[in-house]
């Protein structure tokens, strides 16, 4: 085989090309953001903020990708398949990465070996409340009341295993109390019941109750988390109060494809650290009653890993699957 001067040439200039073509810099196009539910929620608002914050620094836009039903695993999915380029990004909850798998009897991807945590993002504060009818205006009072009438009272949740219907079981365990459970098809109407008081009281998360709460029609007396709520800085947590056990927030992270390279991630999270610490976006956030939740994906993994310690014994303690 022979070569010509201009053969030589133009095969040197390819391989001498060919590293750069390799490592060409990202992003050179613009990224999808997969939310797995519906357009015009908290999930929903939530990623647009921070895809709008970040898509500027990144130079591409980062459109989002709206992906409802199905428990979440229809997206969660798509994600896990998605090529690990960088180009794809998963907003996933305490209910895709969590509740979820501990009730499904097959899924069609890990929810550990098939993501990289990139960062937590947003937290999604609950509050325990009563309809002001029931004379109580405490945990405690709340226990003793219960305690003196087992059964008669009525916890509304927006499901069978939904992070408050969780909360409410972890309560009835950890204060020795027996409760009846009424499981809603979704939030609205639960909330609507626990306003006309055919529930007595929820662990409702602070977006849907802010509005009952600040007009009275609900009662808020406990924070189920280690700190008070900037929102209601007068109400105590339930720990404040002597309860423990019964703790619950939700909350909502970034994840890519397992094997998305490092420094991409690193950057993914970079930025969405950047515009989480905005007073912009976290204005934002707060306007809808999110809580910014900036970390690293070695924290976010390690949130995945305790949170999973923590409800997936009780789900299955339980026997709740999807089909409940």
């Amino acid at each position: 085989m022979t070569f010509t001067r201009r053969g030589f040439t133009a095969m040197a200039a390819a391989c001498l090309a060919s590293p750069a073509l390799a490592q060409a810099p990202w992003p050179s196009r613009p990224l999808r953001w997969i939310v797995p539910y519906a357009p015009g929620g908290g999930s929903d608002f939530l990623a647009r903020s921070l895809a709008a914050a970040i898509s500027g620094p990144l130079g591409q836009a980062v459109t989002v990708d709206n992906r409802p039903g199905g428990a979440t695993i229809p997206a969660s999915e798509a994600t896990a398949r998605a090529a690990p380029d960088g180009y794809t990004l998963l907003s996933a909850d305490l209910t895709a990465l969590v509740i979820t798998p501990a009730m499904a009897r097959r899924l069609p991807y890990d929810p550990i070996r098939d993501f990289r945590p990139v960062a937590p993002i947003a937290r999604f504060p609950f509050v325990l409340v009563v309809h002001p009818d029931l004379p109580v205006r405490t945990g405690p009072e709340l226990v003793a009341w219960a305690r003196a009438r087992p059964g008669a009272l009525n916890v509304g949740s927006p499901g069978v295993g939904t992070p408050s219907h969780l909360a409410t079981e972890r309560f009835m365990r950890s204060t020795g109390t027996q409760v009846a459970h009424v499981a809603y098809r979704g939030g609205a109407p639960a909330v609507q019941d626990l306003v006309t008081g055919v529930v007595q009281a929820m662990f409702i998360d602070y977006a849907s109750g802010a509005p009952h709460i600040a007009s009275g029609a609900v009662r808020a007396i406990g924070i189920p988390a280690p700190q008070r709520l900037g929102l209601l800085p007068d109400v105590p947590t339930l720990a404040e109060q002597g309860l423990t056990g019964a703790d619950i927030y939700s909350w909502q992270g970034v994840v890519v494809p397992a094997a998305t390279p490092e420094p991409i991630a690193a950057r993914l999270q970079a930025e969405l650290d950047r515009a989480l610490r905005t007073e912009a976006v976290a204005a934002r956030l707060r306007s809808i009653s999110l809580e910014p939740f900036p970390g690293t994906g070695a924290d976010f993994a390690g949130l995945i890993a305790s949170e999973t310690a923590v409800w997936a014994p009780l789900i299955r303690e339980l026997g709740i699957t999807l089909d409940s």
